[in-house]
């Protein structure tokens, strides 16, 4: 009985299943299948660090809605929604800080959804797009140190964002798509 269920499944869960069967008295028709993955197998769920902001929204496109940015990243954010978004589509969307637009035209893939919660992508980021994300994140994992580090709560980040984008707007510097999203 035992034996057969071993030369199957080699190795420790072999024995283990094995052992367990002997346990339950089940014979090997019977017999519960244990699968195991190792770690190394299972891809990781964010390639990038991610930081909790307070302040953000998305406005997307497709379905029009505004929400409420949980978390942010160099490669993505997540964010409380109970609309319907399907993983594996393309979302266009803006990205408010404190009430303003700080990127526009913005493509999303949406990459895992959980009953309130969807995880994004940046994709197809423009140079200038990507400066920007870099900046809020910089200044928000800037923000979390110093709150870390003092018992005082200073929010520059704000203040950085402003200055951010009146640089981009004195440079001259436009986003590729032409496409404007009515908010």
């Amino acid at each position: 009985m035992g034996k057969d269920k071993t030369e199957t499944t080699p190795g420790l869960m072999g024995k283990l299943k094995t052992k367990l069967d002997r346990m339950l008295g089940r014979n090997a028709e019977e017999s519960l299948d244990i699968e195991f993955k190792p770690q190394k197998d299972i891809p990781a769920a964010r390639r990038a660090f991610r930081i909790d902001v307070d302040n953000m929204h998305v406005i997307c496109r497709t379905p029009r809605v505004k929400c409420r940015i949980l978390d942010i990243s160099a490669g993505g954010i997540g964010f409380v929604s109970s609309k319907e978004f399907p993983v594996g589509t393309i979302v266009e969307a803006v990205l408010l800080w404190s009430g303003k637009p700080v990127l526009k035209n913005v493509k999303l893939k949406i990459a895992r959804r959980t009953p309130k919660v969807v995880g994004c992508e940046f994709i197809e980021l423009e140079r200038s797009q990507d400066k920007v994300i870099s900046k809020i994140v910089l200044a928000a994992q800037k923000r979390l140190i110093e709150k870390k580090h003092s018992g005082k709560h200073p929010d520059t980040t704000e203040e950085e964002m402003a200055k951010e984008i009146e640089a981009q707007k004195k440079r001259g510097i436009t986003p590729a798509s032409k496409k404007k999203i009515k908010l």
